[in-house]
């Protein structure tokens, strides 16, 4: 068991997208929020600064992402701490296409790849591995940097995931099989040295 401080975050993913982006692989590209989910980003935004108002706001560089991040930080008075390494994962060849011409390009792509999250990434994306080594340096670097401040970090379904994946000890297949709603919010404790606690997940 750690000795380091836990920092209280808040891990939430951003809100529902435009329907031409619902069910491809957008990964890392910017895509624009539906009317309702920009409109609900707003909604949460203050709920969060009302109910238990974060000491610290991070988020990934999207748009989707800083809908929620903004607003929160412009309600607090704060800044909102922008880490680049909490951005989508690189879908590559696959970016904005749905699951039928995935299939259709790269037959079998999408079955490797839920065995194989490395050796079936899509060409030109990232491997998992990747991923996770970027996502993680990047939540250290919140933890760090938070110093045991409560924290409202605002990304992305893989992202979050992963964050996940390391403090539940899953493998790449088991992480996968998890999912976050939009606007879901997953309660953590995070430490410095990379361990932590989950303490609640998104009905």
């Amino acid at each position: 068991m750690s000795d380091s401080p836990a920092t209280p975050v808040r891990l939430v993913r951003h809100g529902e997208v435009e329907a031409a982006h619902r069910g491809t692989f957008y990964g890392g590209a910017e895509v624009p929020l539906s009317r309702e989910g920009l409109a609900a980003s707003t909604l949460l935004a203050r709920r969060l600064a009302a109910d238990v108002p974060p000491e610290w706001v991070a988020s990934s560089p999207l748009s989707r992402a800083l809908a929620v991040a903004e607003p929160l930080a412009a309600a607090l008075g704060t800044a909102v701490h922008i880490d680049e390494g909490f951005r989508e994962l690189d879908r590559g060849d696959w970016t904005h296409l749905h699951r039928d011409a995935i299939e259709a390009e790269f037959p079998g792509a999408i079955a490797r790849y839920l065995a194989d999250p490395d050796g079936g990434a899509a060409p030109g994306g990232e491997t998992e591995s990747e991923f996770c080594a970027r996502v993680w340096a990047a939540t250290d670097r919140l933890v760090a940097g938070a110093a045991g401040r409560d924290v409202v970090m605002v990304s992305h379904g893989h992202v979050i995931r992963v964050i996940l994946r390391r403090l539940q000890g899953l493998s790449a297949v088991e992480s996968l099989k998890q999912f976050v709603p939009y606007h879901g919010v997953v309660h953590t404790s995070l430490t410095a040295d990379g361990r932590g606690r989950l303490l609640t997940l998104p009905p």
